[in-house]
């Protein structure tokens, strides 16, 4: 049994592979529309834009995995009834019960890995990924172009320079405003201006702070319309371009699970929690529900149930996206949460396995 095992995996993950891929480009084709628009707007840089792309696979991985291997089963297993090797398969001992654990036994992998992408690495992909829609890493300065006003941390600058030098990454003849904000004209604060011959930027290795560093130059800081002006000659002077992390989905994805567990009395943080346990444990119900569903007659094609199944998943899966959003907004208790939708899917699987094994034979394999 362990060459028809490994036979079988080799034909789901083929199947989930390729479903993989093409979800992954739909969805990756989807954010990057997304990110251009944004860069469109001077939010991002090119250099952003790949590196949010690349973060973005571990992030939808985690949910199309599952949908990937519900696919995998459903194609590599169709094909095998609809060339009639399930029934030579059956006739050596690999019954519908039988056939059920193997799936199992060879999409725990998936399931785990989803785990693991859910509950552990994402939200740190997610952290990074805030850094870099906030400008906290350098790619906020890689946006600055030469002989061009630069608005730069979120608008709060103002950059001018004539040359901009990609071999040693430093900027010349700078000039720099502060920009105002409607606070500061109210309160007519003090406002500032540097110029400089160079700078540079660097990232503050203890606190992540990214900073601008002009060399040689002037500050300037008054009151617009009065005289008394300060002015400073330094040689070397450090603007601080971004300090505070803004998370831009405005939900708890970037928090680590335990700290999700450790205030799961908020909606917020228990909504996020049991959309990453519910990822892996989709996989499971998904691989119980494939199995049986993918049986067909060899007269009908292979494809025969795919589009009742696809269906099925879609309504499965708008159904925690539903839920996880009713949790955040308080109109579904936490306690009930998205493990009804689970429920009913489980029940579902059982119901369709208990009709392809026999309910006297459930999980009982013949001929052991």
């Amino acid at each position: 049994m362990k060459i028809v095992t490994r036979y079988l995996a080799r034909e789901v993950y083929a199947a989930m592979s390729v479903a993989i891929i093409v979800l992954l480009f739909i969805f990756l084709s989807n954010q990057f529309v997304r990110f251009m628009h944004s860069a469109a707007g001077g939010m991002l840089s090119g250099s952003a834009i790949n590196i949010l792309l690349l973060l973005q696979l571990p992030i939808l991985s985690a949910v199309l995995l599952p949908a990937s291997l519900f696919l995998g089963i459903l194609l590599a297993y169709g094909r095998l009834y609809a060339d009639s090797e399930m029934t030579i398969l059956a006739a050596c001992g690999m019954n519908p019960g039988r056939l059920l654990r193997t799936t199992m036994s060879f999409s725990v992998v998936v399931m785990i890995f989803v785990a693991v992408l859910s509950l552990w690495l994402n939200p740190k992909v997610y952290k990074y990924s805030d850094h870099i829609a906030s400008g906290v890493t350098s790619v906020n300065l890689d946006m600055i172009k030469a002989n061009n006003f630069n608005l730069i941390a979120n608008g709060k600058w103002i950059f001018y320079v004539s040359e901009v030098s990609s071999k040693d990454k430093q900027f010349y003849n700078i000039f720099a405003a502060q920009q105002p904000d409607d606070q500061d004209y109210k309160n007519n604060s003090d406002l500032c201006v540097v110029t400089a011959k160079s700078g540079y930027k660097k990232i503050d290795p203890k606190t992540g702070d990214l900073y601008m560093i002009l060399v040689d130059g002037y500050r300037y800081v008054g009151t617009p319309g009065q005289k008394d002006y300060e002015v400073m000659k330094y040689d070397e002077y450090g603007l601080r371009m971004q300090q505070e992390v803004v998370a831009w989905r405005g939900d708890a994805s970037s928090i680590p699970t335990l700290q999700l567990w450790n205030t799961r009395q908020d909606r917020l943080a228990v909504a996020e929690l049991q959309w990453r346990i519910s990822l892996p444990l989709s996989a499971l119900i998904l691989t119980l529900l494939g199995t049986p569903l993918s049986k067909i007659k060899p007269k009908r094609g292979r494809y025969a149930k795919i589009a009742p199944a696809v269906l099925l998943y879609v309504i499965y899966a708008n159904f925690l996206f539903l839920t996880k959003a009713w949790i955040k907004s308080g109109a579904l208790t936490p306690v009930l949460g998205m493990w009804w939708v689970h429920g009913l899917m489980l029940i579902l699987a059982i119901f369709l396995i208990g009709q392809q094994v026999g309910w006297w034979r459930f999980f009982i394999a013949k001929g052991e």
